[in-house]
């Protein structure tokens, strides 16, 4: 076995105020393999503290090879995890997509040559220890077999070493912010071939949370029987007790492939400017022993014969396996062919159908991404006496609380409009005004606790308290109170002291009845709104920021636990007033003490709506909001391609949010055969060759097709008055083209673009007039049958939405005919009775070349192609 190359790639939360924090985003990492070695994806993740799940990744790349989890653990400070594509065909781009929020990733991408075409594991072991030192041993294969070993740490300063002698060591991989721990991650891979029983130890300078895994992997697999040599191996699965939502290292697979009769599956879109639809598969399956019925509690299968349970059905032709179809499945509708021959006539959807989520607004989806304690939004009707809760098991609000001596002039109500919050737009706030320096007793505020509401969490466990708030210039004297915290006597206030204009910290002490205040060095009583997080270390102390900048901070200790709570003033037993008068919105509390990155995220998505994302960062975003971890295969989209504030997204289901911001950058938006969300930015999509050539000329290596194909210029797909609207902004391009109105008469197109950028709005709009202003030559429809020609299985099972194809025609005593296309969409109809696969392709023209600067092709001017945006 000869290790062939390898690439590596890191990231790592930064410590200082960096926008934007990417939850779960796409990791990226160049590649250039043979086509028949194999790829081997080591990965190393420092878990982060917002997480909801245990953190784990998923693997893919932009050829869509088939990737198999190998092995994986997860433990107290993140994890590690080896993936692998056997006889991977040639890419370009593997990705690496965490299921949940990590604040670092270490990757390393080897390429071996020498292994044999078909995976089989013959062992694989795991740990997990906080200390210095961790261990595995791999039990021996019953044949020659590559073991390959992954260590991985959480901290970058103690380093990660293994001298157990018989391994070869890949690349290390680190990642460090450089000023703590919080994103630190080490990886170091090892391999070595062997026959036995083989051992590694890794060891850190100093103690660290350490991971490994290990698995050993035949180096000569014995091929599957294939009765048929002119058809590839089907196999069809389901994880049965897993759902949509499982990662995939996850997902236990049932052999089903017996019941399998027939199936169709469809997937991608039919038209470039038509939706991404969600694909769907009808199966036809073999049920004479009535073991695929829901409520037959004998079965083998119950209960987990459940909609959401994932199957898919892969195909092995040549000594590759391709990735057909990863789907859930739907219903199973119970039908029989006479008494005794039963079947099912299942159906199936891909990922795209789970994606129906109404989405919230955009500051509103990034807290709840980190799971709140509770989430006070304020922005309930007026004449509400409470702010409604909408983190997830805690539906207690808060309450408007008058103190004992009363509101004075004091009026407070929801409400009020917030005015400059891009990321809640039209959203309204709680207010209060009218108090005079001369009642500080008066006054409102907003509370939680003590009684008839869940118990407040443990703060030494970590605790954060956020909120926005808008002081008005003039307070009541002498403190204005933003918040309270209270155990028992023992309390801790954050105020603005009106003598100065200075906000600080006060700590009670019940036992000493002494007070300490800690200034800070910021003013906010200016009457803009500003963001405030309080967060409370496991280890005792507090830290203050306002807006994602530390103000203030003690390492003196706090109670245990805190009883109640209130903002905007204080009425308890011992003490009422030092309202404000101003407004609050977005309160929350966490039972944990929220990395930094998530505090920048949080105030950046209120006050700017995270302006400025570039596309892949979007999309991870919309799709993190959304609930939806899965698997996805994202492209960086390069410099200069920044979206516009996300302030519409408010009530849009996430699958059209994510196709809007797609559009806009000009990419390729689709689902693979692996059930992957795919993504292919413009950038990647340039200038493209193709890939296949479909033709009648089998000798000059052409693609055979059925003759079933209609070329034509269909002038329903001409737009020559088109306009672009900026999102957000409103920003409107309009251009036409009067010689195609003079000749088809007016046929309008309207788009709108999330891109922030009003030259690219204009440069979109030419675009789009370049293109469709006049009929192009399509061919909407082509199908392959390599049932009836053998010769061609590995095109049709491997061919995917995005791939680029020449169609060649030749008809007899014409032209040639000749066209370059994208593939759109991919359809399987299969009966293996009726011995039929036909594979169809959904096509439109291939964009045409884009300039590209001191390319001696490209960057001709007065040539055919367009200028991009």
């Amino acid at each position: 076995m000869v290790l062939v190359n390898q690439w590596t790639d890191s990231y790592a939360l930064a410590a200082g105020f960096t926008i934007p924090d990417p939850t779960i985003t796409t990791r990226q990492v160049t590649v250039a393999n043979v086509a028949g070695n194999w790829l081997v994806c080591t990965v190393s993740w420092h878990a982060g503290a917002g997480a909801q799940t245990t953190p784990t990744v998923s693997v893919g790349d932009d050829a869509h090879n088939w990737w198999v989890p190998l092995a994986r653990v997860s433990g107290a400070g993140g994890g590690v995890a080896i993936w692998a594509a056997p006889n991977a065909r040639a890419a370009s781009r593997v990705y690496v997509a965490p299921t949940d929020y990590v604040t670092g990733l270490s990757i390393n991408v080897m390429e071996h040559s020498g292994l044999g075409n078909y995976l089989s594991v013959a062992d694989r072991k795991t740990t997990t220890v906080a200390g210095t030192s961790a261990s595995l041993t791999l039990a021996a294969p019953p044949s020659q077999a590559l073991a390959i070993v992954a260590g991985g740490s959480d901290n970058a300063t103690a380093a990660l070493a293994s001298a157990t002698v018989g391994w070869t060591s890949g690349t290390a991989v680190s990642g460090t912010n450089g000023v703590d721990t919080t994103s630190d991650t080490r990886l170091l891979p090892r391999y070595q071939t062997t026959t036995g029983s083989v051992s590694v130890t890794y060891t850190t300078s100093a103690t660290a949370n350490i991971t490994a895994v290990g698995v050993t992997v035949l180096t000569a697999a014995a091929a599957p029987s294939q009765p048929n040599p002119n058809w590839p191996v089907v196999t069809f699965e389901a994880g049965f007790g897993s759902g949509a939502q499982t990662p995939r290292d996850q997902i236990t697979w049932t052999a089903l492939t017996g019941r399998l009769l027939a199936f169709s599956t469809s997937r991608g879109r039919q038209f470039e400017l038509g939706a991404l639809q969600a694909g769907e598969t009808e199966m036809r399956l073999r049920n004479d022993d009535g073991a695929l019925n829901p409520a037959n509690t004998s079965s083998p299968y119950w209960p987990n014969l459940v909609d959401g349970t994932p199957v898919r059905v892969l195909a092995t032709w040549q000594g590759r396996t391709y990735p057909v179809l990863h789907h859930t499945f739907e219903r199973f509708p119970q039908t029989w062919r006479d008494a005794h021959w039963g079947e099912v006539n299942a159906v199936a959807t891909d990922a795209w159908a789970t994606l129906t989520t109404e989405l919230p607004n955009i500051a509103a989806g990034e807290i709840l991404l980190d799971d709140p304690y509770g989430y006070w939004p304020c922005a309930d009707p007026a004449g509400s006496t409470t702010a409604s809760n909408l983190a997830r098991n805690n539906s207690a609000p808060l309450v408007e609380t008058l103190g004992k001596y009363g509101a004075g002039n004091a009026t407070a109500d929801f409400g009020a409009s917030q005015e400059a919050l891009a990321g809640s737009s039209n959203a309204t706030v709680w207010t209060q005004s009218g108090l005079t320096t001369l009642q500080n007793t008066n006054g409102f505020c907003l509370k939680y606790g003590p009684t008839g509401v869940p118990t407040l969490p443990d703060v030494a466990a970590g605790w954060t308290v956020e909120f926005w708030a808008r002081l008005e210039t003039v307070q009541p004297q002498p403190t204005a109170v933003l918040f309270v915290g209270r155990a028992g006597l023992s309390t801790i206030i954050v105020f603005v002291d009106t003598l100065t204009g200075v906000l600080k910290v006060r700590e009670y002490d019940p036992v000493s009845h002494a007070s300490t205040d800690v200034s800070s060095t910021a003013s906010p009583a200016d009457n803009s709104w500003k963001h405030y997080a309080l967060t409370f270390a496991s280890t005792g102390g507090w830290r203050l920021y306002i807006n994602a900048q530390q103000v203030a901070s003690s390492g003196s200790p706090l109670p245990a636990t805190i009883t109640w709570v209130s903002w905007g003033g204080q009425a308890d037993e011992t003490f009422t007033g030092r309202c404000v008068n101003g407004a609050l919105a977005h309160i929350a509390i966490y039972p944990r003490r929220l990395p930094y990155g998530r505090i920048v995220a949080h105030y950046w998505s209120a006050m700017s709506a995270n302006q400025g994302d570039a596309t892949d960062w979007r999309i991870n975003k919309l799709l993190a909001i959304a609930g939806w971890g899965g698997p996805r295969s994202l492209s960086y989209t390069g410099s200069g391609v920044t979206m516009v504030p996300a302030s519409g997204i408010e009530g849009q289901d996430v699958a059209s949010a994510v196709e809007e911001i797609a559009a806009s950058d000009g990419g390729s938006l689709f689902i693979d055969g692996l059930g992957y969300v795919c993504f292919t930015s413009k950038v990647y999509r340039y200038n493209r060759a193709a890939q296949y050539t479909l033709g009648d000329r089998p000798d000059l290596g052409e693609i055979p097709y059925l003759d079933d194909i209609t070329v034509d210029r269909d002038p329903a797909r001409v737009s020559n008055d088109i306009t672009v609207t900026q999102a957000h902004y409103g920003f409107t391009a309009t251009v036409d083209d009067q010689a195609s109105i003079t000749q088809r008469g007016r046929r309008t197109l309207a788009r709108t673009t999330h891109l922030d950028d009003q030259l690219a709005v204009a440069d979109t709009a030419n675009y789009l007039l370049y293109r469709y202003r006049q009929p192009e030559q399509r061919i909407q429809t082509i199908t392959l049958d390599p049932a009836g020609n053998p010769a061609i299985w590995a095109t049709a099972l491997g061919i995917e939405c995005g791939d680029v194809v020449t169609v060649n025609r030749r008809p007899i005593g014409g032209v040639l005919i000749s066209g370059t296309f994208e593939v759109l969409g991919v359809s399987h109809r299969v009966d293996p009775e009726g011995g039929e696969w036909k594979v169809q392709l959904s096509l439109a023209p291939l964009d045409p070349f884009f300039f590209k600067l001191d390319d001696p092709v490209y960057g001709v001017l007065d040539g055919p192609g367009v200028l991009g945006w």
